[in-house]
Parts: structure tokens; sequence; C-alpha cells
């Protein structure tokens, strides 16, 4: 199956996929530390006051990276019908549209969530339980950390979409358009 063309190419690597797909391991400690839990709580029925917190930290180093990842190789979940069926003139301005969201987002969780986040980590604020692990002061500034590299990531896939859809290059390149319709000269949007 092909993929549509706003996509990257699924063969492409970059060295920083390798790091980022190293906290998946992670899922294994969360695993080991449930099942553990368990055992301990309806076995020996002696429940640790470790596992659910450690479960939480861990789970949100994952998901904070999986984002950074995603964003990176520009695969995060869209729904593009609109997208697919439109020109490249208008492929553009939904980039834009795209961009602005997520500059909005990102700058909203670095400018809001930047003090939290470099207090808890000066503090070295804990979870405050029996546990009390100190994952405020990780998480936190994982965040803002992680803001701040999607929207750059943002910028990077906007300018590559932009070229891409150059109507310019496109036409100086002989590239056809292949999304599934095409423009009538009444500019009506026709599928094929």
């Amino acid at each position: 199956m092909e993929q549509p063309d706003h996509l990257p190419q699924r063969d492409e690597r970059h060295p920083l996929d390798r790091w980022l797909t190293l906290p998946a391991i992670l899922l294994l400690i969360i695993v080991g530390a449930t099942f553990y839990e368990v055992f301990c709580r309806y076995i020996l029925t002696r429940p640790t006051i470790w596992a659910n917190e450690l479960s939480l930290m861990l789970s949100s180093i994952v998901f904070i990276a999986a984002g950074i990842y995603v964003m990176r190789r520009d695969e995060h979940l869209r729904i593009s019908v609109l997208y697919d069926l439109s020109p490249p003139r208008l492929r553009r301005v939904f980039d834009a549209a795209t961009l602005a969201c997520t500059l909005v987002f990102c700058g909203t969780a670095i400018w809001f969530g930047g003090p939290t986040a470099w207090s808890a980590l000066l503090r070295w604020e804990r979870y405050g339980t029996a546990w009390n692990p100190p994952i405020p002061a990780i998480i936190q500034p994982l965040i803002v950390v992680a803001a701040a590299a999607m929207a750059i990531f943002a910028v990077l896939n906007f300018l590559r979409a932009w070229r891409r859809n150059d109507p310019a290059r496109l036409a100086s390149h002989g590239d056809v358009d292949n999304s599934p319709a095409r423009t009538t000269a009444e500019g009506k949007v026709v599928l094929e």
C-alpha cells in the first residue's frame, strides 16, 4: 500500500529515532513492576508502596518520548481526508493552520509550565506519598523540554511540507499532484 505524499517514507531512519525509542524499554519495567505488585498484593497479601508510582513515572516518560518521536517523524494522528483531497495551495493553508495551533499549544505549555517545572526541579519536588518519588521534579521539566522539541519539529515539518506543496516547484519538476481529486475550471473539487 502506498503512503500519502504528505507522510515521510517509512524507511527513513535518523540517529535520533534510536534514542527516542529507548524509553519503550521502560514498558518492560512497568510490566514487571505490575506483575510483582499483583503477586505481592493477592498471593502474599503484602502490597508494595512503590509499584503504582513507578509505573506512573515511567509511563509518563514513555508518553513524552513518544510525542517527540511522532512529531519528529511527522507521523502524528491527523484526520487527513480534506488534506488528501486538496490541491497543493490549499494544503499550504492547512499546514499553516496546523503549525499555528501547534505553536500556540507548545508555547502555552512552555510559558505556563516553565516556571512551575523550574521550581519543581530546584526544590526536587516529590509526589507526597509513602514512597515519595520525585515525579514532579522529573516529569514537569520533561514536559517543557518536550514542548520545545515538538515546536521545533513542527516548524521543520511545516517547512518540509511548504516546499513539497510549492506549485511552482511542482510545475518546474514535472511532478503531478497525486491527490485523488482535481479542481475543475469552475473551482470545484472532483474525485477521480
